[in-house]
């Protein structure tokens, strides 16, 4: 629940320097979540303990965690890492509060990713994984590359025709060139969302493919092309994205595509196992060592 409507809730208990804290923070939220106690109680004429009660009442488990909440919402408002560098990276930090941000920020997306799943969506996505005659074809461009380099080397344990098309232009054209319908295209896109994700899943919906979609967003583009969409939350406590929760759905997606052809990806692990044997167990050949010199 965001400060707005915690403050609505408990707002006929909130005593005058609470109310005046209230007042100063919402004048300038979210960015006022980020400055100290004592940087937020001295605007609104009150003390540091005040403000660490009224977010107890307010039901947070520290400043900490609001905090978290506030670099969502910038976050949220916010396209590029550069113009989210000055919110989250303004405030002092020690090393543990960054340890512990990036926890706190995690599990917030953890736990909205897993809440926001729609099982009936989920299991469509399973579906088309599964059942699906032709190639399935694995997108996440940029700095969302290895999503798409988790999911082609474990998708492709658990089912043939897994190809990777995270190279971009012109690479990515090449690839598109014998796309056929019976093919799936899986895509991962964050803000800023890639062109080439974009050209890549309209090619697909023309020829008549699927298109599963992960994205971060109600408002992506991408979901105009999409089948089934699948949302991720990628709130941080830096100015990158964070793909903690992506990691997860992508692990949730291969662990059901895995039960699914549970005897398939047996075999196929065995087969596996077995290729494995014809390959040295190091793989790394050294310098080869000099012998005693010859008089």
């Amino acid at each position: 629940m965001p400060l707005t409507d915690r403050l609505l809730r408990h707002a006929a208990t909130l005593t005058t320097s609470e109310r005046a804290l209230a007042d100063a923070f919402m004048r300038r939220y979210p960015e006022s979540l980020l400055d100290s106690a004592s940087v937020m109680a001295a605007q609104a004429g009150t003390s540091a303990s005040t403000v660490v009660r009224l977010f107890a009442k307010l039901g947070y488990a520290s400043l900490d965690e609001a905090r978290r909440e506030a670099r969502g919402e910038l976050s949220a408002r916010l396209q590029t890492a550069a113009q989210r560098a000055p919110a989250t990276l303004g405030g002092e930090r020690s090393l543990q509060q960054c340890v512990d941000d990036a926890l706190l920020h995690d599990q917030h997306n953890l736990a909205a990713t897993r809440d926001g799943l729609d099982m009936a969506v989920f299991q469509q996505v399973v579906d088309v994984l599964v059942k699906a005659p032709g190639r399935v074809f694995v997108l996440a461009e940029k700095n969302s590359a290895p999503v798409s380099a988790f999911l082609v080397a474990h998708l492709n344990l658990c089912r043939p025709g897994v190809q990777d098309l995270g190279l971009g232009a012109p690479a990515l054209v090449d690839k598109l060139l014998w796309v056929q319908p019976e093919d799936v295209l899986l895509v991962f896109t964050v803000r800023r969302y890639s062109t080439g994700a974009l050209h890549a899943a309209r090619h697909f919906r023309q020829l008549g493919c699927p298109v599963l979609v992960l994205t971060d967003s109600p408002a992506s583009p991408m979901l105009e092309h999409a089948t089934q969409a699948l949302l991720v939350q990628t709130a941080n406590a830096s100015p990158f994205d964070s793909y903690t929760s992506a990691f997860f759905l992508c692990n949730a997606l291969v662990s059901a595509v895995a039960q699914q052809h549970r005897d398939t990806v047996r075999q196929a692990l065995e087969r596996r196992d077995a290729l494995w044997q014809d390959f040295p167990s190091d793989a790394v050949v050294g310098p080869r060592k000099a012998g005693p010199a010859r008089r």
